[in-house]
C-alpha cells in the first residue's frame, strides 16, 4: 500500500517501534513476505477474472514504459461496465517486455496477456497513444469491434500532439525559450529561490515555487506561464534587486512588457486546451463519447476569431483548429465513415442529439448503430442476466417496463428521449432505462466502456517508477509485476 521495499519489515527501525508497540512480535522474512504477496495477488486475479467472466465486452488500454533499471515494460489495463452500470478499471500486467518493439512484438505480447486473462475473444477496442508501433500491433490484434473503423487512440495525447504545433511558431517558441531562462535560474540559484518566497510575503501572495516546462508532460507549457504570471511583481522584484540578481543577468532574464501581454494570452488560450485535457484524463470514467462533443463545443464557442484578435492569437486559432480537426477526422463528406467515437456519442444519452454533427452525419450514425443492433444474434442476447430494475410505483401497481422487441422502435424511441443534462451520469439514465431498451443497452455498454485516453495504462508506470528506485533497481521483473498489480488493484484488497 505504500510501496515501500519488503527489507522495510526487517530493518531496524521497524523493528524498534515495533518492540515498543508489540513485544513478542516476530519479524516476517523477505521470503515469508514474497509467499504471502504472492497468494494475495492469485486471490485479486480471480476477483479480477470473475468480473471479466460477467460481462460482454472488454476495452483496454495499453502503454510501454522503460525503467531505471533500463527493463522496458508494456502494461494492459482493462475497462467495462458491470451489470450495475457502474464503469471499472483493472490492471491486468506490468510485463517485461525483452524484445524490439516492433509492431509484430507487441501484438505478441499483447495477445499472450489477454489469452492468460481468458479474454481475448471479448476485446472490443484497444486504445493506445499515436506511436506508430503500437497503433499497428492494435490492427494486428484479433478483436471482435463490430464497427471496422478502429480510430480511437488516445484523445489527450492527440490533443497535445496539436497543442504542440500551435507553439512551435517563433514568435511563442521565444516566450516560451525566455519563460524558461526565468525559471531555470529561480530553480538554480538558492539565493534568488529564497529572494522569491520573501517577496512573496511581502506582496501578500501564496508561498509558490516557480513550475518548470518539460516536453514530455502535458500541459506543462500552460502551467509554467501561468505560475509565473501569477508571480510577475515579485520575480520583476528578484531579478531588479542588484544584490540578488547581477546587472548581466537580469538583461539576460528580462521578459517586456508585450512579452507579458502576450504571455497573458496565451495562458488564456491553452487555459481552455488544459481544462479538456483534464476532462479527457479524469480519474472518474471519461468515455470517448465526449471526445468529439467538446472538442466541437471548444472550437464553435471559445476559438472562434474576434476582430479585437492580434495576428499571433489569430494564427495560434487557425493551427489549432487545423490540427483538431485534422487529428480527430472532424471534415465530413458523403463519404465519411462512421466512427468509433461518433457511435459512443450517440449511445451516451447526454450527446444523442448530435448538435455537432451535420444532418447527413446524423443519419449514417443512425444507420451504422441500426445495422449493429441487428448484427445480434438472438441467442447471445441473455435478458435473464439483467436484473429488473422497478420503481416504487412499478412496484405498487405490478408493473414493469419492458423492451420493445423490435430494434427499429428501441432506436426511434431513444432518439425521441429528451437529452441528459451534460453534468449528469449517463450510466444511472441507463441503469434505469436497460429493460426499457435491452438491446441498445448491451450496445451501450460496449461502447460507453470505451475511455477517452489511455492514462489509466500511463498511470500504472507512475506506480512502477515509485517501486522501481535507485535503491530498488535490481527487482525481479515479475516482483515489478506483481507489485504493480496489487498497488493498482488495491480496492480489491478486502
Amino acid at each position: 500500500m505504500n510501496q515501500l521495499p519488503l527489507s522495510f519489515c526487517s530493518s531496524p527501525g521497524f523493528c524498534q517501534f515495533m518492540a515498543v508497540v508489540e513485544p513478542d512480535y516476530k519479524i516476517c522474512r523477505d521470503q515469508a513476505m514474497k509467499k504471502r504477496l504472492h497468494a494475495l495477488k492469485s486471490n485479486v486475479a480471480d476477483k479480477i477474472k470473475n468480473e471479466l467472466q460477467n460481462v460482454k465486452s472488454v476495452v483496454c488500454t495499453t502503454d510501454g514504459w522503460s525503467s531505471i533499471a533500463q527493463n522496458s515494460y508494456i502494461s494492459l489495463t482493462a475497462h467495462i461496465i458491470d451489470n450495475q452500470w457502474s464503469p471499472k478499471s483493472f490492471t491486468l500486467a506490468t510485463q517485461e517486455m525483452t524484445e524490439r518493439h516492433t509492431a509484430v512484438n507487441l501484438a505478441e505480447n499483447l495477445t499472450c496477456i489477454l489469452e492468460n486473462w481468458e479474454i481475448n475473444g471479448k476485446v472490443s477496442t484497444v486504445i493506445t497513444d499515436n506511436a506508430k508501433n503500437i497503433v499497428n500491433a492494435v490492427k494486428l490484434l484479433n478483436i471482435t469491434i463490430d464497427n471496422e473503423n478502429m480510430d480511437v487512440t488516445c484523445a489527450a495525447h492527440s490533443l497535445q500532439l496539436a497543442i504542440n504545433v500551435a507553439i512551435k511558431q517563433e514568435i511563442f517558441s521565444d516566450i516560451i525559450k525566455q519563460c524558461s531562462a526565468v525559471v531555470g535560474h529561480f530553480k538554480h540559484s538558492n539565493v534568488a529561490k529564497q529572494s522569491l518566497f520573501n517577496k512573496q510575503k511581502q506582496l501578500g501572495l501564496l508561498h509558490q515555487s516557480l513550475v518548470k516546462c518539460c516536453k514530455t508532460r502535458w500541459n506543462s507549457v500552460y502551467l509554467m506561464l501561468d505560475r509565473l504570471l501569477k508571480n510577475r511583481s515579485p520575480v520583476s522584484n528578484v531579478l531588479a534587486d542588484r544584490t540578488v540578481t547581477s546587472f548581466y543577468i537580469a538583461q539576460k532574464l528580462e521578459i517586456t512588457e508585450s512579452q507579458w501581454i502576450k504571455i497573458e494570452n496565451l495562458i488564456s488560450l491553452l487555459k481552455l486546451l488544459y481544462v479538456v485535457t483534464n476532462l479527457f484524463c479524469s480519474e472518474n470514467h471519461s468515455p470517448a463519447s465526449m471526445v468529439i462533443p467538446l472538442l466541437s463545443k471548444l472550437l464553435d464557442c471559445h476559438f472562434k476569431h474576434k476582430a479585437a484578435d492580434d495576428q499571433y492569437i489569430t494564427d495560434f486559432k487557425n493551427t489549432i483548429i487545423f490540427e483538431i480537426k485534422e487529428r480527430f477526422n472532424f471534415e465530413r463528406n458523403e463519404t465519411s465513415s462512421v466512427s468509433v467515437r461518433q457511435i459512443a456519442s450517440f449511445l451516451d444519452p447526454r450527446y444523442k442529439d448530435f448538435e455537432f454533427e451535420p444532418n447527413f452525419m446524423r443519419e449514417k450514425i443512425c444507420m451504422a448503430v441500426e445495422d449493429l443492433l441487428e448484427r445480434f444474434d438472438e441467442q447471445e442476447i441473455n435478458l435473464e442476466q439483467i436484473p429488473p430494475v422497478q420503481s416504487d410505483l412499478e412496484y405498487l401497481y405490478g408493473n414493469t417496463i419492458t423492451a420493445d422487441d423490435n430494434l427499429t422502435n428501441q432506436l426511434q424511441i431513444y432518439i425521441a428521449e429528451p437529452p441528459l443534462r451534460f453534468d449528469q451520469n449517463p450510466y444511472e439514465w441507463w441503469k434505469l432505462r436497460e429493460n426499457k431498451y435491452s438491446t441498445l443497452a448491451i450496445l451501450a455498454k460496449q461502447y460507453l466502456a470505451i475511455p477517452a485516453t489511455s492514462v489509466s495504462s500511463e498511470r500504472c508506470f507512475s506506480t512502477t517508477g515509485n517501486i522501481v528506485t535507485s535503491k530498488r533497481s535490481c527487482l525481479l521483473t515479475k516482483n515489478v509485476n506483481m507489485l504493480t498489480f496489487l498497488f493498482q488493484n488495491k480496492k480489491l484488497l478486502v
